[in-house]
C-alpha cells in the first residue's frame, strides 16, 4: 500500500512538472486592451497579484466569458464590500493566432461594443504566433480557457481551465487575499 502511495506521489509530481505552469515566470506577452492601451504582461502588473484568463479559440472565449461576471463581482465591483479584502490585476486575453489573426480588426470592434466600457482595460487582445505561448503555458487544449494567478513578482501560483467553477473561483480568492 505504502508503495503504490508512494508511486501515486511522484506520478503526481512529475505530471505537475511536464503540463504545469506554476512555480515559473508568466511569459512576457505584448497585448493591446480595448481602449487600445499596449501592456505587457507580467511586467505591467508586477506589484500586485494577478488573475489572467485566456482563450484561443471561439470555444474557450465562450467558457472565458462564463468567467466574468462571478470575476468582476469578487474583485472588481466597487459596491461589493470583497473589493476591500482583494485588489488584484484582472486581465482576459483574447487570442488570434494563425488565420484568424485576419479577423482581428472586427472582432475587436465587435468585442469593445458589447463590452461594459468599465472593463475596457481588462479584456485585452494578442495578434501573433499562438504555439509561442500554448508551449511555454502547456496549454494542450485550445477549446478550453485556462487561468493563470500570478504572484506579484510575475510567476505562476495557481492555474485552472474550462467553464466558471465557484471552488475555483474561491481557491483564486484565497490566494489573492490582501494581507
Amino acid at each position: 500500500m505504502k508503495k503504490t502511495s508512494l508511486i501515486l506521489s511522484l506520478l503526481f509530481i512529475f505530471s505537475t512538472a511536464l503540463f504545469s505552469q506554476v512555480g515559473e515566470p508568466f511569459p512576457d506577452i505584448d497585448v493591446v486592451d480595448l481602449n487600445e492601451k499596449e501592456l505587457n504582461i507580467p511586467n505591467d502588473s508586477k506589484g500586485k497579484f494577478t488573475l489572467v484568463g485566456v482563450a484561443f479559440s471561439e470555444d474557450a472565449q465562450k467558457d472565458l466569458y462564463s468567467w466574468s461576471q462571478p470575476v468582476f463581482s469578487m474583485f472588481m465591483d466597487e459596491n461589493n464590500l470583497n473589493t476591500l479584502v482583494y485588489d488584484p490585476n484582472v486581465y482576459l486575453i483574447l487570442m488570434f493566432t494563425g488565420v484568424n489573426q485576419v479577423a482581428y480588426n472586427k472582432a475587436r470592434e465587435q468585442i469593445k461594443a458589447g463590452t461594459e466600457e468599465s472593463l475596457n482595460d481588462n479584456v485585452v487582445m494578442y495578434k501573433g504566433k499562438m504555439e509561442d505561448y500554448r508551449k511555454k503555458l502547456k496549454m494542450k487544449n485550445r477549446k478550453e480557457p485556462h487561468f493563470f494567478v500570478l504572484d506579484k513578482e510575475g510567476t505562476v501560483i495557481y492555474e485552472t481551465k474550462g467553464r466558471y467553477n465557484k471552488t475555483e473561483l474561491n481557491k483564486i480568492a484565497d490566494m489573492i487575499e490582501e494581507e
